[in-house]
């Protein structure tokens, strides 16, 4: 009979998208106009994915006005703030603040077809309040027009910034990144060890722990930590590295030694920490 035993789901106008794919091992990301209220009709969805074995788990701390939050367990996490009446799972959202050393970003519905009429925008690498410039930051658009839609994209990005350094005292160490923790995903650094003329380089590796070989090539194809004679990737190479190796300690032939770690998009470990030391 009419009203009764009708059940209909919740009617969720297009509102404001947003959310993305996070792949770091840690990072942050906000709601909109955080740390203001969110918009009334706001479907957000952020996915969060590591690696098989680089976590024991996750956690979320989702807020609302009773400060509820919850600990999730697993591989995979997804965030949904909503009205409190009404819960719609968007299955189109994309954009969002990206704030975590590397990650990936999709068009929606990737590798299915995007739909008619997306718009997504991410803010990769910027501040989540004040103003666009006060810290680096990188602006993704994408736009459909309202027919004929593709497979769409996957793009990785990673911040280099936290891991260009230059040395220049007689003697010194430094580490990968967020060692003796995972190192992120998706990132090539570079330290450069620039001492006076006259003086040699001589590297000791005190730990390593990296992505092992490839089982097909039986070479470092994945995560690698490779040494260069001068400055730059084009001086000679003195040795390359991968696995749990226990490298001998390697010499430049002037005064001018280049470290650059390369990390693919999966299988994070414990990464490195290196001393050097200038003689003449």
């Amino acid at each position: 009979s009419p009203g009764r035993g009708t059940s209909h789901p919740p009617l969720c106008p297009p509102g404001i998208k947003c959310g993305g794919v996070l792949s770091a091992s840690s990072g942050n990301f906000s709601s909109p106009n955080f740390p203001g209220p969110y918009p009334y009709e706001t479907e957000c969805t952020w996915l969060i994915v590591v690696a098989e074995g680089s976590s024991r788990g996750l956690a979320a701390a989702y807020h609302k006005g009773s400060g509820e939050g919850w600990w999730c367990q697993g591989i995979h996490l997804s965030v949904l703030p909503h009205h409190p009446h009404h819960l719609c799972l968007p299955a189109d959202a994309c954009g969002g603040q990206l704030t975590g050393l590397s990650g990936e970003i999709t068009s929606p519905r990737y590798p299915e077809s995007y739909p008619n009429d997306a718009e997504c925008r991410w803010s990769i690498g910027g501040a989540a309040t004040g103003a666009p410039s006060s810290a680096p930051h990188l602006l993704v658009l994408f736009k459909a027009d309202f027919n004929i839609g593709g497979r769409g994209f996957k793009a990785h990005f990673y911040s280099a910034g936290e891991c260009q350094e230059v040395f220049t005292t007689i003697k010194g160490n430094f580490s990968s990144p967020r060692y003796p923790n995972f190192y992120p995903n998706n990132l090539k650094c570079q330290w450069s060890i620039q001492l006076p003329p006259g003086y040699r380089v001589k590297v000791f590796f005190l730990d390593m722990e990296l992505e092992g070989r490839s089982s097909l090539t039986g070479g470092c194809d994945y995560d690698h930590l490779a040494a260069f004679d001068g400055g730059a990737e084009n001086g000679s190479l003195l040795g390359q590295w991968c696995g749990r190796e226990s490298p001998a300690p390697v010499t430049s032939r002037h005064n001018q030694l280049l470290l650059v770690l390369h990390t693919d998009r999966n299988t994070a470990k414990r990464g490195f920490s290196i001393t050097y030391v200038g003689g003449k």
